[in-house]
């Protein structure tokens, strides 16, 4: 009986060893592959300026990057839409009140995004135009 429970410790440590080598191994993959801009634009991330990839976790790790082009993620957003999908889309906002949200639209030049949010959900949103 002692022989089996010692047999059975053995095997579930090595099952357990081989478990957290197998996630390492994979969570090294995945970061190999979202390092890359290709590897952040298939996993449906988007790639900021800073050679950064942020993915649609963004909003709950705190940082959904600065966008070099914020007027792009325009046309990916509607009013309903969450905070999250907005932030997504167009990046860290400008600093200032939650219920209304800044972008500076594009990386040279004038042109500002507004975002108003009742709670968490968008309810107008001003882009300029695309130049």
């Amino acid at each position: 009986m002692i022989a089996l429970a010692r047999h059975l410790r053995a095997n579930t440590a090595r099952y357990l060893l081989l478990l957290m080598s197998a996630t390492t191994g994979l969570g090294l993959v995945l970061w190999a592959v979202l390092a890359t801009e290709p590897g952040c634009l298939a996993a449906q991330g988007h790639w900021s300026g800073r050679g950064l990839c942020h993915t649609r976790l963004c909003l709950l790790q705190g940082d959904c990057g600065e966008m070099a082009t914020p007027v792009i993620g325009c046309a990916h957003v509607r009013p309903g839409d969450s905070r999250g999908k907005v932030y997504f889309h167009l990046g860290n906002p400008l600093p200032g009140a939650p219920a209304l949200a800044h972008w500076q639209a594009f990386k040279e030049g004038d042109g500002i995004i507004e975002a108003r949010f009742e709670g968490d959900r968008l309810v107008s949103l001003a882009c300029p135009l695309a130049q």
